[in-house]
């Protein structure tokens, strides 16, 4: 316990975690806080209902046609492969081939039919299209109904409690910032120690060079989740003092925190340790920027509602409620998975410790 505080305090006292909590603070108030504006005591009139992805048949089938049709006339198709936008356009005999896909599609009766030619069209255009059974979501983007509206806004008051709907939109963009940042944090961490050789031998004194490692790893989660909590209790009392006489969720945000950010955190801290133990330099930082473009890339294309097995997932909308809670089981397989790996990420990194350790020994007996 000696040791975590002490690893704690100098993480916490350091130049890197001011500047660290000063940006993921702003970042997620500054994007945050136009949504906390906006009021959720009443049901939206016809005029403000909230767009929402369908799941019913008919609009799946409609939005597909329509996005399919239209890529087909002008022979311009685009595909997200590693998450980036691509144009592809297709040759005479496949474009013959889409023709007789659109054909099938429109002759298609259930979401099983519709599945098969959806299938053979991304097939078609090599991959990595929005015609996939996961993503054909993002092409029935509509107005919520009258019926869907008042659904979704019982959902935000009585499942969500006002606060919940708020919660999701502040682990969406909190997911952002630790996505990356905390990377370059441990890495100068772990850079200064090595440096700060007088330091590492008072330390070696409390615990072996492992248990110092995972001893440093759960005192980064800790301290580098603080301006996460500072900011969810921020926006806590915001809305409390904006919803006096609802009843209010005054955990959604800490609950947010915990289980939809922190595994994040967990992956963008592991990716420092580990890669500084394999690199001994800022390389790693390189790794998670890559990680975190292709995750955002992805993700863009369907901020109010994408879970997945992205490493941030997202949900930037107070409404489309219903979704949330469809895939809530799919967002919490995809945090507890990440939270495992990011665990086997801080193993590899004690693994490759203790290997440079015995190296090291090996090669300073030799020399007797």
């Amino acid at each position: 316990m000696r040791l975590f505080w002490l690893e704690s305090k100098r993480l916490l006292l350091s130049g890197a975690f001011l500047i660290y909590s000063v940006l993921v603070c702003g970042f997620i108030v500054l994007n945050v806080n136009p949504l906390v504006n906006r009021s959720l005591a009443t049901l939206p009139t016809a005029n403000h209902y909230d767009a929402i992805y369908a799941s019913d048949f008919r609009t799946l089938k409609n939005g597909v046609m329509s996005q399919l049709t239209t890529e087909y006339k002008a022979n311009t198709y685009t595909t997200y492969p590693l998450g980036f936008a691509k144009t592809t356009a297709l040759k005479s005999h496949e474009r013959a081939s889409m023709r007789t896909q659109i054909k099938a599609l429109k002759q298609t009766k259930n979401r099983h039919a519709l599945n098969l030619v959806i299938k053979r069209v991304n097939q078609l255009l090599g991959g990595h299209s929005s015609y996939t059974a996961a993503n054909i979501a993002t092409l029935a983007r509509r107005q919520m109904t009258p019926k869907e509206a008042r659904q979704d806004y019982q959902l935000i008051v009585t499942r969500d409690k006002i606060s919940g709907a708020f919660a999701r939109v502040f682990a969406d963009i909190a997911g952002l910032i630790v996505g990356i940042l905390p990377t370059v944090i441990i890495i100068a961490f772990c850079d200064a120690d090595r440096r700060s050789r007088a330091l590492a031998t008072i330390q070696s004194k409390f615990a072996s060079s492992g248990k110092r490692l995972a001893t440093q790893y759960c005192a980064s989660l800790i301290v580098l989740l603080l301006p996460v909590l500072v900011a969810g209790g921020y926006f806590t009392l915001r809305v409390n003092g904006l919803y006096p006489h609802q009843v209010i969720d005054r955990f959604a945000f800490m609950k947010a925190a915990v289980i939809w950010i922190l595994p994040t955190l967990m992956i963008s801290s592991a990716m420092g340790f580990m890669t500084y133990q394999l690199f001994s330099n800022f390389v790693g930082f390189a790794f998670q920027i890559g990680w975190w473009l292709v995750t955002t890339m992805i993700g863009a294309r369907r901020v109010d509602g994408y879970y997945g097995w992205l490493l941030m997932p997202r949900h930037n909308s107070l409404h489309n409620v219903a979704y949330f809670y469809t895939h809530l089981n799919e967002l919490l397989i995809n945090r507890v998975s990440y939270a495992m790996f990011a665990l086997i990420m801080v193993g590899v990194a004690l693994l490759v410790a203790q290997l440079r350790k015995g190296g090291l020994h090996i090669a300073f007996s030799s020399q007797h």
